[in-house]
């Protein structure tokens, strides 16, 4: 009879054993299948909660929960990093981050055009853009900053880079942050110009006025119109008149009207102003070219000050030819890679000399006889307040570059 007890008991062990077992490996099934499903990113399985065993039911209850939360915090995820990459793409500045091998990890469209580049896959592409630039990039500490300059055909790029470093996954990766600060360095010194000019004007004006109203009302005075005392008084009356005139002209660069846009034709108001240039007598032995493409191009600006500008850089290329000289004056209109409008002004005069070119735009600088300075600065301002740009190419001959969104 013990014996019989004991084999039953043996027999009740090995089952409970055996049925302890199945049920770990029935487990361990279900939690491997659930981890590499959320591996492979699949979580559109279900574990049935309809087994006739309550142990099971709660297991594949339990297992589901896990699967809506994981595939929740997924989804969660996925959505972040669209949110981001979305404003990693709608911003100006342009970011790169990369690994201690170079190999690009994350970038956005800004940077690769700041870059002047269709893909930024490697820091080594940078080279093409400046020898060199790629090593200094890979030697780059956290905080550096630095500036370069890239000339690109009929525009200039000044940008400043910064690095910052992060560790992520067991890789140290630099984020690079590229911004073109070329229209800022300019904004600034215009901005310092106009608050100059101002103050000077300002000074001027209130010294020079009472001398001029005093010295006209002594003019009055003096009956013998012949006398050195009413000559001496002229003078000095003609001469603060003039004072105030050549003052006068130096306020246009502080007093540009607000610009008023409105959408209108390239091609028109090229075709107007170059026949009015043309018209001139002293113009005939010019050759005056244009093209604009696509003829029906649009601009949104002020129409008024836009052609205030073009016509000085016209007067501009025929005061470099000399009037009643032969030579060419070209204008051209075109939509650029980035479809911005460009109209160029280019003319076959003599060259521009590199010192005259840095000094191009500076208020007040002119090498004409008679002239004040001030025409290429206000035509500047003027492109500026009209969120554009103007630049000088000096080879292969002078063309002044107006760009409007640039």
């Amino acid at each position: 009879m013990t014996t019989i007890i004991i084999i039953g008991i043996t027999i009740a062990w090995a089952v409970t054993v055996w049925l302890l077992i199945r049920r770990n490996r029935r487990i361990n099934n279900r939690i491997k299948f659930l981890s590499e499903a959320v591996a492979g990113g699949d979580f559109s399985f279900t574990f049935p909660e309809q087994d006739r065993r309550r142990g099971d039911r709660v297991l594949a209850a339990s297992l589901n929960r896990i699967r809506d939360m994981l595939s929740r915090t997924r989804q969660e995820t996925v959505d972040k990093e669209r949110y981001y990459a979305q404003i990693l793409e709608n911003v100006c500045t342009g970011i790169v981050a990369y690994d201690e091998q170079g190999f690009v990890t994350q970038t956005n469209q800004a940077a690769a055009t700041l870059f002047g580049l269709p893909v930024l896959t490697h820091i080594r592409q940078l080279d093409r853009v400046s020898n060199g630039l790629a090593d200094m990039l890979l030697l780059s500490a956290a905080g550096d900053v630095r500036t370069l300059t890239l000339h690109d055909g009929d525009s200039t790029r000044q940008l400043s880079i910064r690095i910052s470093q992060s560790h992520i996954r067991n890789r140290n990766i630099r984020i690079m942050v590229v911004n073109d600060i070329h229209n800022e360095l300019d904004n600034k010194e215009i901005d310092s110009w106009i608050s100059l000019t101002r103050v000077l004007t300002h000074e001027i004006m209130n010294s020079i006025s009472p001398i001029t109203s005093l010295s006209e009302s002594l003019c009055e005075l003096v009956h013998e119109k012949d006398s050195e005392l009413y000559k001496g008084l002229d003078v000095i009356h003609s001469t603060g008149k003039g004072i105030e005139g050549f003052v006068e002209s130096y306020r246009q660069f502080t007093h540009i009207p607000t610009p008023a846009p409105t959408l209108f034709y390239v091609q028109e108001l090229v075709e107007r102003t170059v026949q009015l240039v043309q018209s001139v007598p002293e113009n005939a032995r010019i050759d005056f070219r244009w093209s604009v493409e696509p003829g029906d191009m649009l601009l949104h600006a002020d129409e008024n000050l836009v052609a205030r500008v073009l016509n000085n850089l016209l007067k501009n290329a025929v005061e470099a030819i000399g009037q009643g000289n032969d030579g060419w004056v070209e204008v051209r209109a075109f939509l650029n890679e980035r479809e911005d409008v460009v109209v160029e002004v280019g003319d076959s005069g003599s060259p521009i000399s590199p010192e005259v070119e840095e000094r191009i735009f500076i208020p007040f600088f002119t090498t004409k006889e008679k002239g004040t300075g001030i025409g290429l600065s206000v035509s500047r301002q003027i492109m500026r307040l009209s969120g554009g740009t103007l630049t000088l190419r000096s080879r292969p001959h002078t063309t002044f570059v107006m760009t409007f969104g640039g």
